[in-house]
């Protein structure tokens, strides 16, 4: 989009040719002009979150940034955005994703399994991790898809175990995952200390709930689950 690409020059931030910017809500998204639509549900995500004003947010496995930028919009008054990613190419576009949308934050590049952030630092903790075990389904030959969508540098184990040592005692984590998987799911936030808290379905553009969201935390309280939503 020309609109987008000016919006980015505007302000100083590099647009390469394999890129493109796209709308984010409000505002905008560099993201690649090839491969698959980096999490179409960050704003459901977002929502779901519920962040409040102060909180300081940790994004494990951020891409682009997209979820940051999301829960920005959401909730302006967050207090910090930080990122983990392993790969430094998306680490950059996840930095120029924060400059282009004026957010202040930091991108981290490091393994959600030995995070390099500071242990109870964070009020909310969200993820988009990647869904399947790695020789599960049809995989991508691109590395960064096949990253993406399977499990090659820690499962959904290493995650909740990442977010739990990351809360702050009262804090929260809220999770985009396949909804085939929900009880995998349920057990490593279960083993990482965590306690289910909400569940909500996701429905795709087959009509199927085939995502699933949920919130976590430390303590209990019961568990709410809500109907799917598209």
């Amino acid at each position: 989009m020309k609109a987008g690409r000016a919006a980015a020059k505007a302000v100083g931030v590099d647009v390469r040719r394999e890129e493109r910017v796209v709308p984010l809500g409000t505002r905008w998204l560099i993201r690649a002009e090839s491969g698959f639509e980096p999490c179409p549900w960050a704003f459901a995500l977002a929502r779901f979150a519920s962040a409040r004003p102060g909180d300081r947010v940790l994004d494990l496995g951020c891409g682009g940034g997209v979820l940051l930028c999301a829960l920005a919009q959401v909730c302006p008054e967050v207090r910090a955005l930080i990122g983990v990613e392993l790969n430094p190419v998306a680490a950059e576009l996840a930095r120029r994703n924060l400059t282009l949308n004026d957010l202040p934050g930091a991108i981290v590049v490091g393994d959600v399994r030995s995070p390099p952030i500071p242990p109870r630092a964070f009020d909310l903790v969200v993820s988009n991790p990647p869904f399947y075990p790695a020789g599960w389904g049809r995989e991508s030959a691109d590395r960064a898809t096949h990253a993406a969508t399977h499990a090659l540098s820690g499962d959904i184990r290493d995650f909740a175990y990442a977010a739990a040592q990351s809360l702050a005692p009262h804090g929260r984590a809220a999770f985009v995952f396949d909804a085939g998987q929900v009880t995998p799911l349920l057990l490593a936030l279960a083993e990482a200390g965590l306690t289910a808290r909400a569940l909500r379905g996701l429905v795709d553009d087959r009509g199927v709930a085939s995502r699933v969201l949920v919130l976590a935390g430390r303590d209990g309280g019961g568990l709410v689950v809500d109907r799917a939503s598209a």
